[in-house]
């Protein structure tokens, strides 16, 4: 992941999580989200959170599953914008999806552009 390599904490936790089952049968009813590692956008004025992005490759299956809509939707309650980004693999479209599946497709320069304006409107879903 960009120039630090993967977490060995969040891949051990995880492996530990998903394996409690093995103990016992009430280990069930856990559940957690593997979002780790979700970009953060901030500002040093006024609400410091300004998105909290997870992305994702655009050629993967990964869509939003029923845990990220919630999470999201927990975000959301707490006054923090959050949105899945889709990115082809030469960071050319950047595709913007927020809970409620709207979606918007940007270029790399519109991407950006984008990203800078949520520090200009309160918020703005795409």
């Amino acid at each position: 992941m960009g120039k630090y390599p993967n977490s060995e904490i969040h891949a051990k936790y995880s492996d530990w999580h998903y394996n409690l089952v093995k103990l016992d049968e009430k280990y069930k009813r856990l559940y957690m989200s593997d979002i780790d590692r979700l970009w953060i956008e901030y500002s040093y004025n006024g609400n410091p959170i300004i998105a909290v992005i997870d992305l994702k490759w655009a050629d993967s299956d990964d869509g939003m599953t029923s845990a990220e809509k919630g999470i999201y939707e927990w975000f959301e309650s707490k006054g923090a914008k959050y949105y899945i980004v889709f990115i082809n693999r030469d960071f050319s479209i950047f595709k913007v999806q927020n809970a409620r599946d709207e979606i918007k497709v940007f270029n790399a320069e519109e991407y950006a552009d984008w990203l800078l304006s949520l520090r200009t409107v309160k918020y703005q879903h795409p």
